[in-house]
Parts: structure tokens; C-alpha cells; sequence
């Protein structure tokens, strides 16, 4: 009898007539019939990729599955002993990390809530990971949101993850074999899963961002430093190189992002990132944005070359005068570089910042006195 309303459901859909279904289902079912030519009726079972394919594609995601295991190891702990599998897809819907309960690894299985399963929408009809995969968005497909007999007693609900480039690379799914009947019941799981979500963009980010200024960007001032909401990795010129997806509502006009100057939505330039790092208080960190309003901003600094550490640590004159920080490291690299050459050099900055031991050091690398030819003048 259930089967039968399901299916008289869809049939009203495709009539154009309202159910009261959200409106990415309705048009999902409309496409599970009119594009993939899909019976309701029918409970095909979920359909699983070979071994060889399975590996291909764990292959491809290397990268997003180290990104997210931390993440989905956390997340799982929270909802541990409640039943829920999570499920990491690649942009083709196809799980390549799991998370699940062993008492329950058959009835999993059985279900395709485990490695291996395609959720692609023209496979698998109306679900969490292929929805999410059509909006872009994150959605929760309960129970005879399904499309297909074979999955209307699942509830899954799954939120995007995007490259650093604003491209889809991944999805992340929780799911439950039985749940309550009220929709309602998943909003827990939508917040834990699009935080996850969050979280596994920002380690990506931070990750491929180690030698560029990465700004990250918060509401709050008291998860500035431990979980921010949003990040830009920039050049040095204050370019975008990379973002996450939250950082989109940093530039409303809707245009292309990457290649634009951070300081075209931010009251902030490359040269302010300094003042934003964590040696100051983080409510004392606040960006002004172009529009109105303000953000709190933690600026990391890009990390120095390992070769170019060794060489600016290993011996001579400038050895030993950054100490462990990446910006100076960074600097004595130029320094020594510089060292080796006949330029003029003009060193400023406050009184006791080191610029005369910083002068004396470079004169020592050239081989040349301080009285030599060479100009090489410190000033305030």
C-alpha cells in the first residue's frame, strides 16, 4: 500500500502538481523519469562498482581522503553508538571512505551504505549524495524522498565539498538505515555534516597554501584561531590563489574569484596580514569589509622553502637570525642571495628591530668590511 502512494506521488509530481515535497525532490523525481527513464516501482538494489573501479577512483581522491579523515573520524565519534554511517563520495557519487557501526556492516552493505557504492542520481534515483552532487547544496533526502522502493526506509543527508579551485570534489554523507518520520529529526545531522564539510575545505586549503598567506576569516572572535568559517589563500601581491567555499559571500557580485586582489572586498592588503597573526589578541584583529560590517581575520604566514631553510640555517653570518619565524626565514634567504651581489641595500625599520646586526651580517656574507665599497646603510 505504502509503495503504491509512493508511486502515485510521483505520478502527481510529474503532473505538476504540488505534494508539499521540497522543490529539489520534486525535480529530481521529474528527472529520474524523464531523463534516466526510471521506474518507481521497481526496488533495484544499490549499485556497486568492481574492485579495479573502486580503486581507480580511491586513487583519484587520494588527496580529499586524507583531507577528510580526520574530520570524518571525528565526526563519527560524536555520533557513535546512534547508528549513523557516514559516507565520503568523490565527485561521481562513488563512496570511497566509510565510517560504520561493525554490528550492522550486512544490513550496510545490503543497503550500499559502504565502499564501492555508486549514488550518482542516474543510478541510484533520488538521494542524498546525487542531489547534493545536481544543487551543489546541502540536502537531506528522508525516507520516501526516494525515489526508489529500494531506499525509502533510509534517511541520508550530505553537504558539498570543494576544491580550493570552487570546483566540487567530493560529498559527505550521513546516513541512518531507520530514523523517526519527521524530516525535522535530521537537522542535528545537517549541522554536523556541513561543519565537517567546513572543516575538511579549510585542511585542504591549509594544506596545498604551506608557501602562500593563507587569511582565515571568522564572525567570531573566539573561534578565529580554532575554527573558522572561512579562508583565502593569497600571492604575494594579495591575490586569490585558492578559497573555500564559504569565503564566496566575501565577493556578492558573483563574478569569477581567483586571480582577485583581496583588498577589491577586504580593507586589507598583503602588507596588513602581519598585524593579523596570532601574536595579537583576536578580537584585536578585525577586517573591515569594503560593503560594511566586519570580519575577525587570522593571517598565517607562508612557510619558507625547506632548501631555502637549510641554506639560510646551515652556516655563515646570517645563520641563526630568524629563528623560527617563517617571515624572517624568508627574508635571510633574499638577504643572502643579495649578500653575494653588488646592489645598494637600504635597510629600514624601528629602533631594536637588528637592522645594524642585519647589515653587518650581509657585509660579512659579501666578504667585505663595513667600510668597503659597498653601500649597505641601515636607517630608522
Amino acid at each position: 500500500m505504502a509503495d503504491r502512494h509512493h508511486v502515485r506521488e510521483i505520478e502527481q509530481v510529474l503532473d505538476g502538481t504540488q505534494t508539499g515535497r521540497d522543490g529539489f525532490v520534486a525535480a529530481s523525481w521529474r528527472r529520474c523519469v524523464e531523463l534516466y527513464g526510471m521506474d518507481p516501482s521497481r526496488n533495484d538494489p544499490a549499485h556497486i562498482v568492481t574492485e579495479a573501479e573502486l580503486r581507480d577512483h580511491r586513487k583519484q581522491a587520494e588527496w580529499m581522503i586524507g583531507a577528510a579523515r580526520s574530520s570524518l573520524q571525528s565526526l563519527f565519534r560524536q555520533v557513535a553508538g546512534q547508528n549513523y554511517v557516514l559516507l565520503l563520495t568523490d565527485a561521481k557519487g562513488v563512496c570511497v571512505d566509510f565510517f560504520g557501526d561493525d554490528l550492522f556492516v550486512n544490513e550496510l552493505r545490503g543497503a550500499g551504505l559502504y565502499l564501492g557504492s555508486n549514488w550518482s542520481e542516474d543510478l541510484a534515483g533520488t538521494c542524498g549524495v546525487g542531489a547534493c552532487i545536481v544543487t551543489q547544496e546541502p540536502v537531506t533526502v528522508h525516507q520516501d524522498d526516494h525515489f526508489g522502493n529500494a531506499h525509502v526506509s533510509l534517511s541520508c543527508t550530505a553537504a558539498p565539498i570543494f576544491d580550493s579551485l570552487g570546483g566540487l570534489a567530493a560529498v559527505l554523507d550521513i546516513s541512518l538505515l531507520r530514523s523517526p518520520t519527521p524530516k525535522r529529526s535530521q537537522n542535528l545531522a545537517m549541522s554536523l555534516v556541513t561543519n565537517a564539510a567546513r572543516r575538511v575545505e579549510m585542511a585542504n586549503l591549509m594544506a596545498e597554501g604551506r608557501r602562500d598567506w593563507i587569511l582565515r576569516l571568522s564572525d567570531s572572535p573566539e573561534f578565529l584561531d580554532v575554527d573558522p568559517e572561512a579562508a583565502v589563500r593569497l600571492d604575494g601581491s594579495g591575490r586569490v590563489l585558492g578559497y573555500t567555499r564559504a569565503a564566496r559571500r566575501l565577493f556578492p557580485d558573483g563574478g569569477p574569484i581567483l586571480g582577485r586582489r583581496i583588498d577589491e572586498v577586504l580593507g586589507v592588503t598583503v602588507d596588513d596580514l602581519p598585524d593579523l597573526m596570532r601574536d595579537r589578541p583576536t578580537e584585536d584583529r578585525i577586517v573591515e569589509m569594503q560593503g560594511g560590517g566586519a570580519l575577525f581575520g587570522h593571517a598565517i604566514a607562508p612557510q619558507a622553502p625547506r632548501a631555502a631553510l637549510r641554506s639560510s640555517r646551515r652556516d655563515g653570518p646570517l645563520a641563526g637570525l630568524a629563528g623560527d619565524d617563517p617571515v624572517m626565514e624568508q627574508l635571510l634567504a633574499r638577504a643572502a642571495k643579495l649578500a653575494r651581489t653588488d646592489v645598494p641595500l637600504l635597510i629600514a625599520g624601528e629602533t631594536g628591530t637588528g637592522k645594524t646586526k642585519l647589515a653587518r651580517a650581509i657585509h660579512m656574507g659579501n666578504g667585505k668590511r663595513l667600510s668597503g665599497p659597498r653601500l649597505c646603510r641601515a636607517v630608522r
